[in-house]
């Protein structure tokens, strides 16, 4: 009788150290799953480069005009991803002459939005935005 418990508890051991570590994988790989939000298949590669942004409250600017983002070869259109829906421009910053921003277009939170379509690799740009409450999310170029 001593030896049929003994393997009893063994085997309750074993199994719920099963379900333990499956459900530790199975949340961890959720997490790592919802790191970044992405596309569908086909646009991975772009939205695979998306970088986080953070525009405080009374700006209306992200990075600031004087310190621009870049556009790179993975992405030809530029992207964002914010957390609250907005009005935003992109203002593209030329090596000689002045800024130029392309009209207001209305992005919708949690959700990647195109503000800009067929940019050339290595453009100059930062985003502006109609209001100055704060925005979070993510951009990819």
């Amino acid at each position: 009788m001593q030896k049929t418990m003994k393997r009893q508890w063994r085997k309750l051991g074993a199994v719920t150290g099963g379900m333990l570590l499956a459900a530790g994988l199975t949340t961890g790989s959720a997490g790592a799953a919802n790191a970044r939000p992405h596309g569908d298949v086909g646009t991975l590669s772009c939205y695979d480069v998306a970088t986080s942004y953070s525009k405080p409250d009374g700006g209306y600017y992200y990075p600031s005009p004087f310190h621009p983002l870049t556009t790179t070869s993975r992405c030809s259109d530029i992207n964002i991803y914010p957390n609250g829906s907005a009005y935003v421009a992109v203002c593209f910053v030329p090596s000689g002459g002045s800024t130029h921003c392309n009209g207001w277009t209305a992005v919708t939170a949690n959700r990647w939005n195109v503000v800009a379509t067929n940019v050339r690799d290595n453009t100059k740009f930062f985003f502006a935005f109609r209001s100055d409450a704060s925005s979070a999310g993510f951009w990819a170029a």
